[in-house]
């Protein structure tokens, strides 16, 4: 359940994540319409959005913080498929298919999160082409960056892994406010990203830090050599 803290709703043509999200694409009435009709809300970190085989009945932005995606493996340990930055959408998939949600969304940092309910979301896919499209291309994305997480973690080291982990990362947590994007994430989270356990997961950014290729201070991780990463990624492609 959201936090009932007093703050100032966002309005949608004021958000600063709204030119990087696809309302960029509606038209002045049909941002009017969103802005009338969602409701905003104040998220802790820790608490959880929707869980995995719940019903769909909107789209959540997210409009500051991050929220990881995850799955549940067979023996209770998170698999996390994605983490979420401002301007996302969240539960997409599972609105334009009609099935239940596929996956958990979890606050990792405090967030503000807006919900458009369904049926405005089902008109602007059927009226608005730009948006429409967008919104496939970005379901396509999402599936082929799955598929493409997967099999790294399958056959790519794990030293690999967190090293294209934390490039990609680096993008996700990029802002005005963090030009360097340096990354905000405990190790079990970093661990579940790539598909290891807690301990590989500070062995390696140990070693990479011993390498001159990232600096640590508690749980923020700042690539300094972005260049040497990349070859780490290389190695192993």
């Amino acid at each position: 359940m959201a936090v009932k803290n007093k703050f100032t709703v966002p309005d949608c043509e004021q958000c600063k994540s709204y030119n990087d999200s696809l309302f960029h694409f509606c038209h002045t009435h049909e941002s009017a319409t969103i802005n009338e009709n969602k409701t905003s809300a104040i998220y802790k970190k820790g608490q959880v959005i929707f869980h995995e085989g719940a019903n769909s009945y909107g789209l959540y932005c997210l409009n500051s913080g991050k929220v990881k995606l995850f799955k549940m493996a067979p023996d209770g340990k998170e698999q996390i498929l994605k983490i979420v930055a401002p301007g996302d959408f969240l539960g997409y998939g599972a609105l334009l298919a009609a099935t239940p949600y596929r996956v958990t969304a979890e606050v990792m940092e405090d967030a503000i999160i807006c919900f458009i309910p369904k049926d405005l979301i089902t008109q602007l896919f059927k009226e608005n082409a730009r948006f429409s499209e967008g919104m496939v291309k970005m379901l396509t994305k999402t599936l082929d960056d799955t598929v493409e997480k997967m099999t790294h973690i399958a056959y790519k080291p794990v030293r690999g892994r967190i090293a294209e982990a934390l490039l990609i990362l680096k993008e996700t947590y990029k802002t005005a406010d963090n030009p360097d994007g340096v990354i905000n994430i405990t190790r079990e989270d970093l661990a579940s990203y790539v598909g290891t356990v807690k301990e590989t997961a500070i062995r390696v950014l140990k070693d990479l830090k011993e390498e001159g290729l990232v600096t640590t201070d508690n749980h923020a991780i700042k690539i300094v050599n972005a260049q040497g990463l990349t070859r780490v990624c290389e190695l192993y492609d």
